[in-house]
């Protein structure tokens, strides 16, 4: 309760007048090269040297949306998929309903992580996993990304409360790939932070319309934390890739 309460003070309370001059500013223009100006209004909100933090990030998804690439971007680190690692093991072992097991038990390899091997999962069952991955059969299976969204939203009413969060949140991002708004709508607002940038990023997926980001991306900046700039640039680069919702065009 107390963390959400200082939570709500933090999002309602006034702007500064630099923050007002730059919402005026950004929009009403919602194509994603606009939204990336924005984020540039938000960051420059920061400090020097957390500007400097996430200006390369800026950049890449400048670049990432613009369709170039700079020579120094063709070897970028790629992290390992843990869940995915763990998911595979278990559905190779004994399909879903043993990777379902064990998220329900917390044992064996999701005695932590169920969240990210779910969310994994789902993926790729949804249709949108890496396509040199052997998915064991899951892309197009919505039947069972349907059901990795509802078990999470059951594993996540009981959780402890940071563990909810994830778990509510690997929900909504699921949902949001498969269009599902009410699930979507529910996962939101079990997370920690419904109000947080992201899940804005999310619904303009859902209702196919970008109109609220660019007020958005501004009303979430910060003179301290780089957390909204990097939730802005996450959500574009979600948007480039995956688009609108057809339904709902």
């Amino acid at each position: 309760m107390l963390i959400r309460t200082l939570l709500a003070l933090c999002l309602f309370a006034p702007l500064p007048a630099v923050a007002q001059d730059s919402i005026a500013r950004c929009g009403p223009d919602d194509t994603l090269q606009a939204l990336v100006s924005c984020v540039h209004e938000a960051a420059a909100m920061l400090p020097a040297d957390k500007q400097a933090s996430v200006q390369d990030r800026i950049d890449r998804t400048a670049h990432q949306i613009d369709g170039t690439r700079r020579p120094d971007e063709e070897n970028e680190t790629s992290y390992p998929d843990y869940g995915w690692q763990a998911a595979s093991a278990l559905l190779d072992k004994g399909g879903a309903e043993a990777l379902f097991e064990a998220a329900r038990n917390k044992s064996g390899l999701l005695r932590y992580g169920r969240a990210e091997a779910l969310l994994a999962t789902g993926i790729r069952a949804a249709g949108f996993g890496p396509e040199d991955e052997a998915v064991h059969g899951l892309a197009g299976a919505d039947g069972l990304a349907a059901r990795i969204n509802r078990e999470l939203l059951a594993l996540a009413g009981p959780a402890g409360e940071f563990e909810r969060g994830d778990l509510a949140q690997a929900a909504a991002q699921l949902a949001a790939l498969r269009c599902d708004a009410s699930t979507f709508r529910a996962a939101r607002q079990m997370t920690l932070m419904p109000d947080a940038l992201r899940y804005e990023f999310w619904s303009a997926r859902i209702e196919a319309d970008r109109s609220g980001l660019p007020g958005a991306i501004m009303r979430a900046a910060s003179a301290e934390d780089t957390a909204p700039v990097r939730q802005a640039l996450e959500g574009i680069a979600f948007l480039h890739v995956h688009g609108h919702c057809p339904d709902a065009e």
